[in-house]
């Protein structure tokens, strides 16, 4: 394979729905706090966020420890990247949102971020546009009725 490897694709979200609400929380989270670096936001207090460690099985050595894997914090730059990749979809919420509720203002959102968290222009417009989108979705939401991932987001807005 050849260039960078996916990101979270499009068609994987809707069966990773208990995973949605977190990430997005977290990703906010890192976004809106300037001294928050991308390691400490996988962070619950000053715990590791790890996954269940499965049950021990009969083995020849007993004293062995299973290994308890952890969220990794590239998770969460590879989340913002995927959400900063969907202008269109972002484009799409607006319109539908201006549309559905003429009062608002959600176009005049901007994504401000803090500039140590960007190395280049290319990952300073793909946070920005995470961030917008993420501060349009709960009015998304709002006015829908529904929830924005996976009903809109993961089918292009088509229903």
């Amino acid at each position: 394979m050849v260039g960078r490897l996916p990101t979270t694709p499009t068609f994987v979200l809707p069966y990773k729905r208990f995973a949605t609400p977190c990430l997005l929380s977290r990703a906010r989270k890192y976004l809106e706090k300037p001294c928050l670096t991308y390691r400490q936001s996988v962070r619950h207090d000053r715990c590791l966020i790890g996954y269940p460690v499965p049950a021990q099985e009969s083995s020849s050595v007993p004293s062995s420890i299973p290994h308890q894997r952890v969220v990794d914090h590239s998770l969460i730059w590879r989340f913002l990247a995927w959400l900063g990749g969907l202008t269109w979809v972002l484009d799409e919420t607006r319109a539908m949102v201006l549309k559905s509720c003429p009062d608002s203002i959600c176009h005049r959102l901007d994504g401000n971020i803090d500039p140590h968290k960007t190395r280049s222009p290319e990952r300073l417009t793909k946070l920005e546009t995470a961030r917008q989108l993420l501060q349009v979705i709960p009015e998304w939401e709002a006015c829908f009725g529904c929830r924005f991932f996976p009903k809109f987001a993961t089918r292009s807005g088509f229903d």
